[in-house]
């Protein structure tokens, strides 16, 4: 059993003060764009001991809260120190889960970028991503700085800190949850389509793939001129004339479906309040 260091009225503040940041912290330092590797960590500690301000507000009298909004007590008792630690990695792994949650659904742009650059014969043109620290392909990178862009448009970091805020009144601060019900909860989450339409593992493919869909089809009518070309006349070197031929019109085709594109993208992104949502859900004790 835990000795209390502070007096009884702030011990327990100061305890659910305490599982706020941990898990605002893991949240933030996993949300796209804070956790580039351009943003320091002590920026993301800064933003993250504010947020957690803000929501112990009205526990310390400092605002009113919103109806709904309400963070519950920290009413675990802690025998010893390993069950302190389950409960603060537990605290890690929701915070850590949102955010991953958001990463998951704004690397579909990605994917579909990558999936061009394979089609239009960019794989030999890479160039170094910061925000990833790897060599990627260059369509790819402008699909994610693009990703990026739309994902501030929406106001991403907010939604997902909102989410982060709003997990309390659902899930407790401390509360210790179990690692099984937490495999339980990311296995039907990632894995399992759990009677929804699609499972993250499966919309990350899905979409990406949906978004390359007019390089796709392009490519293929493309490599079917190459094959008639080349047998009705063997003369011409139809490796040169398509390599130039696949990337002009890629690019072309590319620049005339972005707008659509976006705009899939964009209501891609909103997905992840469905999702987020769902594993909260999940991982709440009956």
């Amino acid at each position: 059993m835990f000795q209390n260091i502070l007096p009884a009225p702030y011990d327990s503040q100061f305890m659910l003060f305490f599982f706020i940041y941990v898990r605002v912290s893991a949240a933030v330092f996993s949300t796209p764009v804070l956790d580039n590797t351009l943003v320091s960590g002590s920026i993301r500690a800064g933003i993250a001991f504010w947020i957690a301000v803000i929501l112990i507000g009205p526990a310390w009298g400092l605002h009113q809260t919103t109806p709904g909004t309400q963070i519950l007590e920290v009413t675990q008792t802690y025998n010893g120190v390993i069950a302190f630690m389950l409960a603060v990695g537990g605290e890690v792994l929701i915070g850590m889960t949102l955010g991953f949650i958001a990463n998951v659904l704004l690397q579909t742009i990605g994917l579909a970028g990558e999936i061009i650059g394979q089609q239009a014969g960019f794989s030999a043109a890479s160039v170094f991503d910061p925000i990833t620290g790897q060599d990627i392909f260059l369509i790819a990178q402008i699909n994610t700085l693009l990703g990026t862009m739309i994902f501030l448009l929406i106001n991403g970091p907010e939604t997902v800190i909102s989410i982060v805020a709003d997990s309390f009144s659902i899930l407790p601060p401390g509360g210790a949850y179990s690692l099984a019900a937490y495999g339980e909860t990311t296995y039907n989450i990632f894995l399992d389509d759990q009677g929804w339409k699609y499972a993250m593992a499966s919309i990350l493919f899905k979409v990406g793939i949906q978004l390359a869909a007019p390089i796709i089809g392009a490519m293929m009518l493309i490599n079917l001129a190459e094959a008639f070309i080349a047998r009705t006349v063997p003369q011409l070197n139809i490796m040169v004339v398509g390599f130039a031929l696949r990337i002009s019109l890629s690019l072309l085709i590319l620049s005339a479906s972005m707008p659509y594109v976006t705009d899939a993208f964009k209501q891609h992104l909103y997905k992840f309040t469905i999702y987020a949502q769902a594993f909260l859900y999940n991982m709440k004790p009956s």
